[in-house]
């Protein structure tokens, strides 16, 4: 099976995609409530409400899933692959801090750990009763 045929690698990639909706989400609120200074009378009072709800909202689901995909990671038996995943996925480190943490090893290695953590998360993902 290849790589980018595994289920369990997108939806750990789902997790990547959050951070970056809730970068996007976040700096979206913030420019609301700058504009919100010229205009007093509390007129994007409702839209800075509702883009509040919807980053609660993306926060809450990432929260949810990366519940979910921490208690798989734990399931795998190799202790360098299951703290590569977690870096990876959950505390969304780049391949450079990941190898530092990982004893210093390259980051060469730590894709080679990873790939091979995949297949092995990607069993325990199939075999999960959540996704399955």
């Amino acid at each position: 099976m290849m790589k980018t045929e595994l289920k369990g690698k997108a939806f750990l990639e789902c997790l990547l995609k959050f951070e970056t909706d809730i970068g996007e989400k976040s700096a979206e609120l913030s420019y609301w409530k700058a504009c919100s200074k010229d205009f007093p009378t509390g007129d994007l009072a409702p839209e800075i409400a509702r883009r509040e709800k919807e980053l609660e909202s993306i926060i809450s689901q990432m929260t949810e899933k990366k519940l979910v995909a921490t208690r798989m990671i734990d399931e795998l038996c190799d202790p360098v692959g299951r703290a590569i995943l977690r870096r990876r996925y959950i505390l969304c480190d780049t391949w450079s801090k990941i190898a530092d943490a990982c004893g210093g090893m390259s980051e060469r290695n730590a894709h080679y750990i990873h790939d091979n953590a995949l297949f092995d998360f990607e069993r325990i993902y199939t075999e999960s009763k959540c996704f399955a």
